[in-house]
């Protein structure tokens, strides 16, 4: 790590102030991330929200024009007011962020959160992102496949890393009394690196049992939809709570066995007892115990997800018990609070790598 000369940081256990800049491009102006629970220990956030603003920004396409203003904003602010550290949420306004704090020869710690590609760029734009990401002190992934993955998509030293568990409250549920859907069904909801030309392969084998997806507007484009499968676009995350809710169970269908997504779903699912199938992926294996709390089946296989799906409609007591073993799961290791420790140790290692001249390495992994 750089050692900012113009930074002194209190440990974030002491009652004196530490200031983080955060850049976002979530709209929300709700959404304050951990804000709330550290409001007591002295930490503060300022929030740059990395979005459009005017009619050249929502139509150059080609550049995003917001990502550039709004990190090039965070890193101004983090000058201007002696900020401690920049967190950015997503790779890409880390790697610009790092990027214009190097421009501007600013030394401040800066942590790359919810560091996650649905698909890898090419490898001229890999090249590219890894020598801005360089400047990057910690970079979060939810998976160790993803560590190893991207340390070596982006030539990046694996120690760069900290790997922990997706780690959110249990989800709200919009009218959790009144069932959206109503009826026995089995649901499939999210869009990142889903294979949903399989899941509807083998619904059309099982016309005995209801489908309800809740998908982008472009996950089901020019595949065959059979009658039992009834679809939703873009619902509000309330009501496709609710959909995942009073499901019987849960099907997550990744394209291959090295996905590094559905993380966000497998966890709501697990903070709301519910049963899942999912594919047997090295990306979710971190999550993911077979015959514990869900089953696993083999890519694009749809007679194995046939079998895995008539298994756990004809066994409630089987749901149950994976549900409940995933609940226990998500309690434990898949909470807020987990990801507010990982923060809190990740503050005050930067602020001993100042202290002691040191480079802050000290790796978080799942256990």
């Amino acid at each position: 790590m750089n050692t900012p000369a113009n930074i002194e940081m209190d440990t974030p256990a002491s009652n004196s102030s530490c200031l983080v800049i955060c850049c976002v491009d979530i709209a929300d102006s709700k959404w304050r991330w951990i804000e709330g629970q550290l409001s007591e220990s002295g930490i503060r956030f300022e929030f740059v929200r990395a979005l459009p603003s005017n009619l050249i920004e929502r139509q150059i396409s080609l550049l995003n024009l917001a990502r550039l203003r709004g990190s090039l904003r965070a890193v101004r602010l983090a000058r201007e007011k002696k900020a401690n550290a920049i967190v950015s949420h997503g790779p890409a306004l880390a790697a610009w962020c790092a990027f214009f704090a190097r421009l501007l020869g600013l030394k401040v710690p800066i942590i790359a959160h919810t560091f996650n590609f649905t698909e890898l760029p090419s490898p001229f734009k890999r090249t590219v992102l890894g020598s801005m990401l360089s400047r990057v002190d910690r970079l979060i992934v939810f998976s160790r496949l993803e560590r190893s993955l991207y340390a070596k998509a982006f030539y990046l030293p694996e120690d760069h890393f900290d790997v922990i568990h997706w780690g959110v409250n249990p989800p709200d549920v919009d009218s959790p009394d009144s069932p959206l859907e109503p009826g026995d069904y089995v649901c499939a909801i999210g869009g990142n690196a889903r294979d949903y030309g399989t899941l509807l392969k083998a619904a059309h084998m099982m016309p005995h049992i209801r489908f309800v997806c809740v998908v982008r507007p472009d996950s089901l484009r020019s595949l065959d939809i059979p009658r039992n499968v009834t679809v939703h676009t873009d619902l509000p995350l309330g009501q496709t709570m609710n959909v995942l809710m009073h499901s019987r169970f849960m099907v997550l269908p990744l394209l291959h066995s090295e996905v590094p997504c559905g993380h966000v779903t497998i966890v709501a699912a697990m903070h709301l007892g519910k049963a899942f199938i999912v594919t047997g992926s090295e990306g979710v294996r971190d999550y993911v115990q077979d015959g514990h709390n869900a089953v696993t089946v083999s890519p694009r296989s749809a007679t194995a997800l046939v079998e895995a799906t008539e298994l756990l409609w004809s066994d409630p007591a089987l749901c149950e018990r994976l549900g409940q073993n995933g609940r226990r799961f998500a309690r434990l290791e898949c909470t807020e609070e987990g990801v507010v420790r990982h923060f809190r140790g990740c503050l005050e290692a930067i602020r001993r790598s100042l202290a002691e001249g040191t480079t802050p390495r000290a790796q978080f992994e799942i256990q």
